[in-house]
């Protein structure tokens, strides 16, 4: 299945459609989720929410002498809109970037009590989630332009990238970023200036983040390639052409490399040996696999755009399932505290946490 810049006009439309809602949140977007291992930080619609990942509640905070809910905003504000995964920083902040249809800004907020530290505001949308590496935050912007910032907000330095919003949260070894770009690219940038230390061309756009492994990334285009890269120099180990294309970020455990792919309104979920990309087993799904499976030591989980939570052993058979139906989920799932955590569309609430053995735990639906 080849994909072309038709398709890339096609995927921009959407989301303009997507966030082109009057000033008002939109109907349906995609949620994001992070954590601290206590708190998940959840990005959905007009709030980033924090839930305590104990039993799925809200965190409250005093607010002018009144206990409420702590959340980012406190207020409804139209010109904040967010699905990007927060990203949390070592002094007590999180940091994600608005992209409603009136109010492009990237926030720092604090986790204690949702007020804003600072923000920086751009003509674009803020789509992917941000990186914290060392004291500095790298931030993926709308506008195509990567940006450094320190702690408190002020610039270091920045670099544009692409004629595209940037989509993809960028990962990093320490010494070098790596992006994914829609336009193709795949760059790896120096962190502490901001210089691009090599530039690779992939054969279609990319809008899952690469997963790095040792000296290796791992990274699939839209036209259903997965790549195995060399982080040192850009070099290719291997190529794996997959039926369908590849929307999320690789899974990586015991030397095998796990996708799904959009195959039309269906999917197919590989297992490739790391080595060399020869497929171990897949499985057929009737749902597109948009987001990248979570990896853990017995077993893998994937989620479909059709509302399927699925479990299978490393060898590729069943463990346990759940179905949303008429829900569709485009969020990866998060592991916390030996719970796995899903975001869910259109459901009665927001989030649902599951034991590994797939028993529900708890779900979460935001206090009035």
């Amino acid at each position: 299945m080849k994909f072309n810049r038709l398709f890339l006009f096609a995927l921009l439309a959407m989301l303009t459609v997507l966030l082109s809602a009057c000033g008002a949140p939109p109907a349906t977007n995609w949620p994001g989720m992070s954590t601290d291992g206590e708190s998940i930080y959840l990005a959905s619609n007009s709030h980033v929410y924090i839930v305590q990942a104990s039993n799925g509640t809200e965190a409250t905070a005093n607010i002018s002498g009144k206990v409420s809910p702590l959340r980012f905003p406190l207020e409804y504000d139209a010109e904040m809109n967010f699905y990007a995964p927060p990203a949390l920083t070592p002094d007590g902040l999180f940091v994600v970037g608005s992209a409603a249809a009136s109010g492009h800004a990237l926030y720092a907020a604090d986790t204690s009590t949702g007020s804003i530290r600072w923000s920086f505001d751009t003509a674009k949308p803020w789509l992917g989630g941000a990186l914290i590496l060392d004291n500095t935050i790298i931030a993926p912007s709308g506008d195509g332009t990567l940006y450094a910032f320190n702690m408190s907000g002020s610039k270091r330095w920045e670099k544009n990238l692409s004629k595209y919003a940037l989509w993809t949260t960028p990962v990093s070894n320490g010494k070098y970023i790596y992006l994914a770009t829609l336009d193709h690219m795949l760059y790896a940038i120096d962190a502490a200036s901001g210089t691009i230390a090599w530039e690779k061309e992939l054969d279609n756009g990319i809008i899952g983040s690469p997963v790095i492994v040792e000296a290796t990334l791992y990274v699939g285009t839209l036209s259903g390639n997965l790549y195995s890269i060399d982080t040192s120099d850009g070099s290719s180990n291997w190529m794996k052409p997959l039926e369908g294309s590849i929307w999320g970020t690789p899974g990586f455990g015991d030397d095998t490399v796990y996708i799904g792919t959009v195959f039309g309104k269906a999917g197919k979920f590989y297992a490739l040996d790391a080595a060399n990309g020869a497929v171990k087993w897949f499985r057929d799904e009737e749902g597109s696999i948009v987001a990248g499976p979570l990896v853990l030591e017995e077993q893998v989980i994937y989620v479909t755009e059709q509302g399927r939570v699925q479990s299978l052993d490393t060898s590729g058979a069943p463990k346990w399932q759940d179905n949303f139906d008429k829900n569709k989920i485009y969020t990866a799932p998060l592991l916390v505290d030996d719970m796995v955590v899903i975001a869910p569309m259109g459901s009665p609430f927001l989030m649902v946490a599951y034991d590994l053995n797939g028993a529900k735990k708890w779900t979460f639906t935001p206090a009035q």
